[in-house]
């Protein structure tokens, strides 16, 4: 399967700093990223409440975007919010849009990293347009569920639930039957939950994640393995004594 070639678009500042070397770093068989292009200057708002509250629309977005091109998919990435608080607007054939606006200080409260959401939203947009052509299909209603399940298409209506399905995201039952439907190359949904279970957090997060919920089993494990490694470097010493 040919790669798909993809542009990420930072539109106008981003309050949190996207590791894009990460990203770009990212190893798949369906994707690369060919390039990251900046957007700066950002027309006005229709709706502006006040500078703490700019939104824009979809359709705004799909303006911005509109002269991006270069690449088989387009992914922008915003701070504002959408009007209508989702934080993932397809706006064309082969583009989509990102909000990390509420849901970058979400992420990183739960110690998951904006770089994994970004690459999973990509996932989900390559899924929409190897299975379905392009990115407009209002079948995409037919991936997505309202439901959480953990699930790379829960729509997430409720923006705490992101945390759910980024890191070690899951195809569910349901939607590996609507893509297995298709005519895919073998093993295209395979292939796409083996990518899945590498955006996952860092070792050291996991450690620490795992102290924070057990703090006394962990306690206890760091003065028995203390005491261990005390009794190891002992014998350890003694037998080179003996020597």
């Amino acid at each position: 399967m040919k790669k798909l070639q993809i542009k990420i678009v930072l539109i106008g500042h981003l309050r949190r700093t996207l590791d894009l070397r990460k990203i770009e770093r990212f190893k798949s068989r369906f994707f690369e990223i060919n390039e990251i292009e900046r957007i700066n200057n950002l027309p006005s708002p229709q709706k502006d409440d006040g500078y703490l509250d700019v939104s824009f629309s979809r359709e705004e977005i799909t303006t911005m975007l509109s002269s991006v091109n270069g690449a088989d998919a387009v992914i922008g990435v915003i701070n504002y919010r959408f009007t209508d608080n989702f934080y993932l607007h397809r706006t064309g054939r082969n583009k989509a849009c990102i909000s990390i606006a509420d849901i970058d200080g979400l992420l990183l409260e739960n110690n998951i990293s904006i770089e994994n959401f970004v690459l999973k939203n990509i996932y989900e947009m390559i899924v929409f347009k190897n299975v379905l052509g392009d990115l407009t299909s209002d079948e995409v209603y037919s991936l997505v569920h309202q439901d959480t399940r953990g699930c790379l298409f829960d729509l997430n209506g409720d923006k705490c639930d992101v945390v759910y399905n980024t890191e070690k995201p899951i195809i569910c039952d349901s939607c590996k039957a609507f893509i297995n439907e298709r005519s895919l190359p073998n093993n295209f949904v395979r292939d796409i939950e083996r990518e899945l279970r590498n955006i996952r957090k860092p070792l050291i997060c996991s450690v620490e994640m795992f102290i924070r919920k057990y703090p006394l089993f962990s306690a206890a494990l760091a003065v028995t393995s203390s005491i261990v490694i005390n009794l190891a470097s002992n014998l350890i010493w003694e037998l080179m004594r003996l020597k």
